[in-house]
Order: structure tokens, then C-alpha cells, then sequence
């Protein structure tokens, strides 16, 4: 059976949605994005949407959804397309199959003067098929009110970080064991995809990278067809998704001899990321946090070599906001989840990266993540 909030933990989320509708005076809102659709409602299925007045809630969805929505939202009023026969024997019909023609029709049935809606990621097609349909309401956009709402992790959403954590985890470690000379990135990248669903995640959080040897100095190179060879540095960046929540983490480790140079540029990244975990607290901005990494990395000569921002948020998106970056504004504050991961890289060498997840408490930090960082493999 899937993994679903709490119904009082959902029924707190729209509470809280609806205050911010009435803050912003706005009457109705839009929900097209399929994570806030889930993050309201609970409901996974694709091609969704939710509309949402101060006092009704609608999940407008298709045939294929019917039964499951139906079943596990008892509180919402289930809108899929219907059809009638007229006398000829034509079809006369009475709710629209499209997505936006239903939001327009219910927007219509509800004689909304004004609907918020969620137009950032939204298709120019379907924007204009629901202005079309929609033609007595007024449109604004939603903004990223649901984003501010997410940043935020309940107790349950954390917990369903650390169980996909564990899988993960568990999973790299039974994958270790079995990497052999001959093994290549694919085949290691499928395999711990294989190993992750086994273990209960809904699937993996991403395509992982698996990378050997001087493959390693892209930050995000696919796997490919590379062999495990005798000597060689190891760069996987993988994830596991439980309840929709994503967890993300990054090893580099040594198989064989370890060349001095890349030893040293593991400890320092070691370090940066130490460095950069111990300032997270409330209060404290996100822009200190990767300076605190960038100034490790650049005091040992590796500036130029770290070129990308130092963590990102994790939740029902593997990468959602705040950004850890010289360029972000705001601070933490308690219940936001993220990563940490600083690397530095150098072509034709490789490169080295350390991930992991953190989640940010009232009096600091807590580290959810639990693999050892060091060079050569004990597991846990």
C-alpha cells in the first residue's frame, strides 16, 4: 500500500494554504504542479490538478484515476470527464476530458471572478486553453506560494527522507561488496537502481552517476561504459525516493593505490563540507554556509576548481529551494532539509565530492545521512 500523510498532517497543509489565499485576498487557487498536488491532496497521479476555494476542495483528474482517487480521497470532490447521449445518439459533452477545460468549466460553475493558478511551469497550450474556458474569471498568478509552504519538513516528511536514507545507504553498501574489476558504470548504476526498488523505495531518486577514474571530474558525467581496472578513484552520486520524498548522497572512494594529489583533495573537501555542515543553524544565511565551504576549498589552491553551489534543498523534489549559493538570499530556519556537497575537479585527474542530507532544528543541526566519508570502505 502506498505511503500517505496523515490525515491531520494534510488537512494542516490546505489549512495552511487556504490562510495564505486569504492573506493574499485571493477567493481560488489553481494547483497544476504534480508535486504541490501531492503535497496538498496526497494524490500521486499524473496529469492532476487541484482547485481550491476558501471552503471547497476539487482534485480534477482523468478516467484512468477515477477509482484510485476516488477511494483515497474521500473528503474531495473527484472531477473527471462525462459524457451523455442525446436523442440522436450523439455524445453531448457535460464535464470537458482536458485537464484545463475542466479548471475553466468548475471556475465557470463556481462564477469565480478571480483564480490564482500556478502559470510558471505551465505549457503556453494549456494557458491558453484555460483562459478560453475560463472566460468570465480573471487569472493571476500564483506565485511560489506553495514553495515557502514546502521548505518546511513535518516530522513525517523527515522520516520519509531517512527511510529512503536507509535504503540507499544499505543499498551501496551490498553494491560495494560486489564491485569486481570488469564491473562498469552502467552496469553498477543499474544494478543499485535494481537493489533500491527491492529494498521498498518507490524508485531511484535520480539517474545515478557512477563514475571511474578521470570520469569522475564531471560533476554530473553519465555512466557509461567504463570498467573498474585495477587502481582507480570512485565517484557515485545516487538517491532513493520513499512516499515521493527524495534523499541524496554523494561517496568518492579509492579502489588500489591512492595518488597523493587526489588524497589531498579528499581530505580538503572533507573538511570544506565539515566546515560548512557545523555553521548550518536558524538564522545563519545560506550564503555564509557556502562561503564557509568555498574558503576551505580556495585557502588549498582549489578555488577555481569548485565551480558549483555548495547544497540544495531535498524534499518532494530532489532539488527544491533554498539553494546553497554565494547568490541566494535568506537564512535558515528550523525544518528546512538539505544537502551538502562540495567538490573540487580536475580533468584529466578526477574530482571529489562528499554529499549529504541535513535537517535544520531549532537549536542547530542534525545530519540524516550516516555512511563514513573516508577513503577506503568498512561500511557503516
Amino acid at each position: 500500500m502506498r505511503d500517505t500523510p496523515p490525515v491531520a498532517e494534510l488537512s494542516s497543509r490546505l489549512a495552511g494554504f487556504r490562510e495564505e489565499l486569504k492573506q493574499r485576498k485571493l477567493p481560488a487557487a489553481l494547483v497544476t504542479n504534480e508535486r504541490n498536488v501531492r503535497y496538498l491532496s496526497g494524490f500521486p497521479g499524473s496529469e492532476s490538478a487541484l482547485l481550491i476555494t476558501r471552503d471547497k476542495k476539487f482534485l480534477l483528474t482523468d478516467f484512468r484515476y477515477m477509482e484510485e482517487a476516488r477511494r483515497d480521497l474521500p473528503a474531495w470532490s473527484v472531477v473527471v470527464e462525462r459524457v451523455a447521449r442525446t436523442r440522436d445518439g450523439k455524445e453531448k459533452e457535460l464535464i470537458p476530458r482536458a485537464l484545463m477545460d475542466k479548471a475553466g468549466y468548475l471556475a465557470q460553475k463556481l462564477r469565480l471572478r478571480t483564480l490564482a493558478v500556478e502559470a510558471e511551469d505551465m505549457r503556453v497550450v494549456d494557458m491558453r486553453a484555460l483562459r478560453k474556458a475560463a472566460r468570465n474569471t480573471r487569472l493571476k498568478p500564483l506565485d511560489k506560494l506553495l514553495c515557502g509552504l514546502r521548505l518546511f519538513k513535518s516530522a513525517w516528511e523527515v522520516q520519509q527522507i531517512e527511510k529512503a536514507l536507509r535504503i540507499q545507504e544499505r543499498c551501496f553498501l551490498e553494491l560495494f561488496a560486489s564491485l569486481e574489476e570488469g564491473t562498469t558504470e552502467r552496469g553498477a548504476a543499474v544494478k543499485l537502481r535494481y537493489m533500491m526498488v527491492r529494498a521498498g523505495a518507490d524508485d531511484q531518486a535520480f539517474e545515478p552517476l557512477f563514475q571511474v577514474g578521470s570520469h569522475s571530474s564531471q560533476p554530473h558525467g553519465r555512466a557509461g561504459s567504463r570498467v573498474l581496472d585495477g587502481d582507480a578513484i570512485v565517484l557515485v552520486d545516487w538517491g532513493a525516493k520513499k512516499a515521493g520524498y527524495h534523499s541524496d548522497l554523494t561517496r568518492t572512494f579509492f579502489l588500489g593505490t591512492i595518488p597523493e594529489r587526489l588524497r589531498k583533495i579528499h581530505d580538503v573537501v572533507v573538511d570544506a563540507q565539515g566546515g560548512a555542515i557545523n555553521r548550518i543553524a536558524p538564522g545563519v544565511s545560506f550564503a555564509e554556509v557556502d562561503g564557509a565551504a568555498r574558503e576551505v576549498i580556495r585557502k588549498a589552491g582549489y578555488g577555481k576548481a569548485f565551480g558549483h553551489s555548495t547544497g540544495h534543498g531535498l524534499g518532494l523534489d530532489v532539488h527544491e529551494p533554498p539553494a546553497l549559493s554565494a547568490r541566494e538570499k535568506g537564512e535558515f530556519d528550523a525544518g528546512m532539509v538539505v544537502t551538502v556537497e562540495p567538490g573540487v575537479y580536475f580533468p584529466g585527474l578526477g574530482g571529489v565530492r562528499i554529499e549529504d542530507d541535513v535537517l535544520v532544528t531549532p537549536g542547530g543541526h542534525r545530519v540524516l545521512s550516516r555512511l563514513q566519508r573516508s577513503l577506503r570502505w568498512n561500511g557503516l
